[in-house]
């Protein structure tokens, strides 16, 4: 009885070889896979012609021996399987019975199981580009329940529940494992614990009024919502908070000056690698510089308005043009202020002959 072929879409280019033995004993190989386009595999058509698996001088009963496999049995095997994801699980079960009692290899049982649909969808990211395995389902599974078991203790089942299956490919394509995984909640968790309350709603108003904006849509930005939009496997850990630290400068603008910066703005000032406090203390003298030159600048008619915003990029990115323009309305202010002191002193009688430089 002809083995059946399948497609294995992991077989090397060429497929996978088989030793077969002609009419007359000889020997060649044949490729087991039924290529893209074929009705029959190689494999099968030179069976059909007489060829055989077995040897020359064996019982012929190995060829055609009966092999068989129960649900039961696949399951002690393969007992993981089952446990995250029962439905494709049970497909998955199925279809390694069926390559295992079709070839009587635990190898072409996997290959079977690997090539149907619901592989793919109950193990997304376990392929790399070139379609090896980044590891054995059985790995897979154990960090995906592990990755869901450190959300749960976060607080984040809910959105464990419904985006694991969605979180957990990116977590394999950025190679981050578990303990790395928690590593990065923990911290997470532990920022938004060391902000005082004030500022924690500073944080969320930030977040919330981002995905207004980009989203379209209100979101009700908790504990919970901060703690689940900082996880991103594509960040390293020495960034890994980078999120939580932009609205964290965002707020801060906001409490020193009442305005609020962009997403690109926050993520400037937090390149400039500033404390919390030293980033405060920026913004409250940013703001307090551009009363002062936007109230001087209209004095002297030089046309110019300031932020506190603008001064605070000019500071960070030391902006030559911009402090240059400052110092000149610093210096007028200053010769006004000699001229009038001089004045004023003048009239008293105590000193003579100042000018306006």
């Amino acid at each position: 009885m002809a083995t059946k072929p399948f497609i294995d879409p992991n077989a090397p280019r060429g497929g996978r070889q088989v030793e077969i033995y002609g009419p007359n004993g000889e020997v060649q190989n044949a490729q087991f896979y039924r290529r893209e386009g074929e009705e029959k595999s190689e494999l099968d058509r030179l069976l059909d012609q007489g060829y055989s698996r077995t040897k020359p001088g064996e019982s012929p009963v190995q060829d055609n021996q009966a092999v068989s496999m129960s649900v039961e049995q696949a399951k002690v095997l393969l007992p993981y399987l089952t446990k995250l994801d029962p439905v494709r699980g049970e497909k998955l079960i199925q279809a390694y019975i069926e390559g295992y009692n079709e070839t009587g290899k635990a190898e072409f049982a996997l290959a079977n199981m690997r090539a149907i649909p619901e592989y793919s969808e109950m193990f997304q990211g376990i392929k790399r580009a070139d379609g090896s395995l980044r590891m054995n389902e059985a790995t897979y599974l154990s960090n995906k329940e592990a990755v869901i078991i450190h959300l749960n203790e976060a607080g984040l089942g809910g959105y464990a529940a419904t985006k694991i299956d969605a979180l957990f490919p990116t977590l394999l394509e950025g190679n981050v494992n578990p303990g790395e995984f928690k590593s990065r909640l923990d911290a997470v968790r532990k920022g938004l614990t060391n902000l005082d309350a004030t500022l924690r709603e500073s944080v969320g108003n930030q977040y919330q009024l981002y995905f207004e904006q980009e989203l379209g849509e209100p979101v009700t930005v908790n504990d919970e919502v901060l703690l689940a939009i900082a996880i991103d496997p594509e960040v390293t850990s020495d960034i890994l908070t980078e999120r939580l630290k932009v609205a964290n400068i965002g707020a801060r603008f906001v409490l020193a000056t009442g305005d609020e910066l962009t997403a690109d703005q926050a993520s400037m000032f937090m390149s400039a690698k500033r404390t919390p406090e030293q980033t405060s203390q920026l913004f409250e003298t940013a703001a307090a510089r551009a009363l002062t030159a936007s109230r001087l600048s209209r004095r002297f008619k030089r046309g110019g308005e300031y932020t506190a915003v603008q001064l605070a990029q000019a500071e960070v990115t030391k902006d030559f043009e911009t402090q240059q323009e400052l110092s000149r309305i610093s210096a007028q202010a200053a010769s006004e202020s000699a001229v009038e002191l001089g004045a004023r002193k003048t009239r008293e009688g105590a000193v003579t002959g100042l000018t306006e430089a």
